[in-house]
């Protein structure tokens, strides 16, 4: 309590307060009193913990991957395998399956995997990117025992004809392309989009972990690399399709094509030659998305139909000199989700409505190493997750406002959990934006089919994970003169049972166990700048998380120990000026120290990944063109050239560089 009452009192302080400015009088003025049109939020979003990434932003990223997106722009941690490997996240300090990612209402979460690789997700295909923190996430599904990141397109009504073109080059033979065209008028609309991206990925680095011992000196020569074997290559197809039947009435299809196909490098202790152990990766999906949407001035009935297709196959061989290749192992996976969702709002007055929905999700993984001695080698198994949700919300006055949740969860037609939300807001004057919001929540994240019935590995035994959230947050806008401010402070603790974990077993593989009891706790604080000085523009916005994710099963050695590759610090930061068509960005990330065992050991330089901060630099040109707009853009990543790694054994670039022209017409 001492603590959080000491947040409140540092929040409170750090918040400038706001005093009224006045233009000077003169005698003819007559002073009336001020009028405040009040507009309430959406019955939906207020009180939530909830963020939404700047659409300017979302502009000048085209051609990053999602992973670099959210890494610099949100409070969760990244965690990369290399340049145009896999990336997935920690939300609130949980573990990669427990942060939920919804692509236009389709849950892009693998049910074999349960994670999401972030580097896979162009940034190209999506145009509105939010963040559902904690237990807010249960208003979308369950099983986010982290948070939620909703991607989402939109139909823009007013449009005839319109698109943009991108090309992109950078170090390391890098190639970005894009095309896009949006047909349509009010009744249809239609949009179009490709994509190409790919990357020799050679890029040069000092490998720390092999080293040659002078016996003369007793000094320690680390040897130059090149990161060989790490190619990728990633295009994809998306469009979309709106029509409105009726002035009240909505359909929409959106289908995404995309094709992916990587060399994964060798390990930085690797000593083999560069013809064994070559690994590659390849994936093609399809996804597609089926909405119909009809809504009067009480009501809005929603049924949305969703289709998830992927084929991954991992290739791994050894190459020989005058035969033919060794191939170790090939493993194939066909993953496929199907869901339906319904769900209807009714709004009986301006105070309290209900929502109530359904969804039915068939998850279907078929597994096996084409390669293999063993008679098992894989597994093909179905599973049916069925939840019902019901929501109901209350504005008591003008300053309270309750939201009641509970949702129910079946695997198999059989009852699982019971899921209630509860959140309180409070807006001490109803004439300032400042409010007040806290939550404490349920929810319960299933086994993925790799937990249960890998092979070697799987438990069929995994008990599901089982969470407590307590969420207490402030937020506040406000204006300085022409200078408008946005600033919020969350508060977090979440206790999960039962938490899944991965471990090396005496058999030579691992397997995954239930950890009886882990603890998450700690606070996100963001702010923004925003203000115009004689033409020039200017932006900040600053995010700080500090996140404990500790064991706390008792008995354990690691009792009270952060668990591995979490930070416990994390930071970033983006500064923007723009004057006369030119605009320079500054993005500066920091993550603390993380630990890669569960015993917070520092004896050896594999034991953890030391801190680092990142410094990344964009300078603009916008040329408008009668109704169309050309903009050059130069960017130079890893300004100081930081040696830094987010996984253990996997090298990062240095500095390097990017040029962008876009065409918008």
């Amino acid at each position: 309590m001492k603590f959080i009452v000491f947040l409140l009192v540092v929040f409170w302080l750090i918040v400038p307060p706001c005093q009224p400015v006045f233009g000077q009088s003169l005698k003819d003025t007559l002073r009336i009193r001020t009028v405040e049109i009040i507009g309430r939020k959406k019955a939906d979003t207020f009180g939530q913990q909830r963020s939404e990434i700047d659409s300017m932003v979302l502009a000048k990223s085209s051609t990053v991957r999602l992973s670099e997106l959210l890494s610099q722009n949100t409070p969760l941690f990244i965690k990369e395998y290399g340049r145009g490997a896999m990336a997935t996240a920690s939300f609130r300090g949980t573990a990669p399956s427990h942060t939920k990612v919804s692509w236009n209402g389709l849950e892009l979460n693998s049910p074999m995997l349960g994670m999401v690789d972030f580097s896979l997700i162009p940034v190209y295909f999506t145009e509105e990117v939010k963040l559902l923190h904690g237990s807010s996430s249960l208003t979308e599904s369950a099983g986010a025992l982290g948070g939620t990141i909703l991607l989402d397109n939109r139909a823009n009504w007013n449009n005839t004809i319109s698109g943009k073109l991108l090309s992109g080059y950078g170090s390391y033979g890098t190639l970005d392309e894009f095309a896009q065209i949006n047909l349509g008028n009010r009744k249809i609309q239609s949009k179009s989009a490709l994509f190409y991206n790919a990357s020799q990925n050679d890029f040069p680095f000092i490998n720390k972990l092999n080293a040659t011992l002078d016996p003369l000196t007793g000094n320690y020569t680390f040897s130059s690399a090149r990161n060989k074997d790490g190619d990728y290559k990633n295009y994809g197809f998306l469009q979309e399709f709106y029509l409105q039947t009726a002035s009240n009435q909505t359909i929409s299809l959106k289908t995404w094509l995309q094709h992916n196909d990587r060399s994964i490098p060798q390990l930085l202790t690797n000593e083999s030659n560069e013809a064994a152990n070559v690994n590659r990766q390849t994936e093609n999906a399809l996804r597609s998305v089926a909405e119909w949407k009809k809504f009067g001035p009480k009501y809005k009935w929603t049924l949305h139909s969703a289709l998830n297709v992927q084929n991954s196959v991992y290739k791994l061989e050894n190459k020989v000199s005058g035969a033919p290749d060794q191939l170790v192992m090939d493993a194939n996976a066909n993953i496929l989700s199907f869901a339906n969702k319904f769900s209807y709002r009714y709004q009986f007055d301006e105070s309290f409505f209900i929502e109530t929905g359904a969804e039915v999700v068939f998850q279907s993984v078929n597994s096996e190493n084409r390669i293999s001695l063993a008679t098992n080698s894989g597994y093909d198994k179905n599973r049916f997750e069925n939840s019902l949700y019901a929501t109901l919300e209350k504005q008591f006055g003008s300053r309270w406002n309750a939201v009641f949740l509970l949702r129910e969860l079946w695997i198999d037609l059989v009852h699982k959990e019971l899921l209630p939300l509860l959140r309180i807001n409070f807006r001490p004057n109803p004439y300032k934006s400042f409010h007040i919001s806290g939550s404490l929540a349920q929810n319960s994240h299933q086994p993925t089919l790799n937990d249960l019935y890998f092979i070697p590995g799987g438990n069929p035994l995994l008990r599901p994970e089982k969470g407590i959230f307590a969420d207490f947050g402030v937020s506040d806008d406000f204006s300085i003169g022409e200078d408008q401010f946005q600033v919020g402070l969350s508060l977090f603790e979440t206790q999960v049972r039962d938490w899944i974990i991965w471990l090396p077993t005496y058999q030579g593989y691992w397997e995954p166990a239930n950890m009886d009891q882990v603890k998450s706790r700690g606070l996100e604080a963001n702010t923004t700048w925003k203000g115009n000085f004689r033409g020039i523009r200017y932006g900040l916005r600053v995010n700080y998380t500090y996140t404990a994710t500790t064991n706390q099963s008792s008995g354990s050695s690691a009792y009270g120990k952060q668990l591995p590759y979490i930070p416990v610090h994390s930071a970033n930061l983006n500064f923007n000026l723009a004057y006369a068509g030119f605009e320079l960005d500054w993005m500066w990330n920091y993550y603390s120290k993380r630990f890669t065992t569960t015993a917070n050991s520092e004896d050896t330089a594999s034991d953890y990944i030391y801190p680092y901060i990142m410094n990344n630099f964009q300078l603009s040109r916008i040329i408008h063109l009668k109704n169309n707009i050309l903009t050059l853009e130069g960017k130079v990543l890893n300004v100081l050239n930081e040696d830094y790694r987010t996984v253990l054994q996997r090298p990062m670039p240095g500095r390097n560089f990017q040029l962008v022209v876009r065409y918008d017409f």
